[in-house]
């Protein structure tokens, strides 16, 4: 419910915007309208400026520009009338949104009346709680790999992997570190991370691609994504990308943004 009013208010914003740009536009447009109409192969436009004329002064090909502007002002005129229908609507639904949904009921209640009630969804402490004690099998380490750790001591195979693990621990997102999922055609792989979207409930995978100047790593990073997409796991919605390369480092002010739009 709270993501629908914050794509309603996005919308909104939206459509004020085109409003304005509308009523400007038609402000400036000229008299009349444009009537389109066919003679064998050959289009003809005329300038209908008297309501009562029905056919309308021709539009020479030399002033084309007149019949662009008459085309342009009809479709301005008819998306400002959407828009503000849309807009009258958005406005009755956002008034009446409760200031309290039904999912936050139960967490505005005492705790001694929580233990009496079945929320109609799990706690959200109880939720995460469960997410983040799930055990499951990582990948191997390979001896000759570097150590190193993230600020909660696991370890990981890179710095800029350790720098999305920080950030993640910071910003107090759930996450698991090389938790194997299974693709359909593809059998068992670790993405780098598994984070959860706590307020959506929602499972969001998360691969560093960091040799985007190697070839063959670019050629085998594209067969996985393309495998992640067949698996209805697609970049912008269950799946973050971030990329680096050796003169193209991983930058955290973008990978605090990728939280902020993905995982909040």
């Amino acid at each position: 419910m709270e993501q629908m009013k914050k794509q309603l208010e996005a919308r909104e914003k939206f459509l004020k915007q085109v409003k304005v740009e509308k009523e400007k536009a038609l402000a400036a447009a000229p008299e009349g309208n444009l009537r389109i109409c066919s003679s064998g192969n050959k289009t003809q436009y005329y300038h209908r400026q008297d309501p009562k004329d029905f056919n309308g002064e021709y539009i020479r090909g030399e002033n084309k520009d007149l019949a662009r502007k008459l085309a342009q002002k009809d479709y301005d005129r008819k998306i400002l009338r959407s828009a503000e229908k849309e807009l009258v609507a958005i406005g009755k639904y956002l008034s009446n949104y409760p200031k309290e949904n039904a999912e936050q009921i139960y967490e505005s209640l005492h705790k001694e009346r929580q233990k009496l009630i079945t929320p109609i969804l799990e706690p959200k402490d109880q939720y995460v709680s469960k997410w983040t004690a799930v055990e499951y099998e990582g990948k191997a380490f390979d001896e000759e790999m570097p150590e190193l750790y993230t600020s909660r001591g696991e370890r990981v195979r890179s710095k800029s992997e350790v720098i999305i693990a920080d950030l993640l621990s910071r910003e107090a997102i759930p996450y698991r570190y090389e938790c194997p999922i299974y693709l359909k055609g593809v059998g068992k792989v670790h993405p780098d991370f598994t984070a959860l979207n706590v307020r959506l409930r929602k499972e969001i995978y998360w691969e560093h691609l960091g040799m985007m100047d190697d070839p063959a790593y670019v050629e085998n990073a594209l067969l996985k994504i393309s495998a992640y997409e067949q698996n209805g796991i697609f970049p912008g919605d269950n799946l973050i990308l971030t990329y680096e390369s050796r003169k193209n480092l991983l930058n955290p002010k973008l990978i605090r943004a990728q939280i902020q739009q993905y995982l909040k």
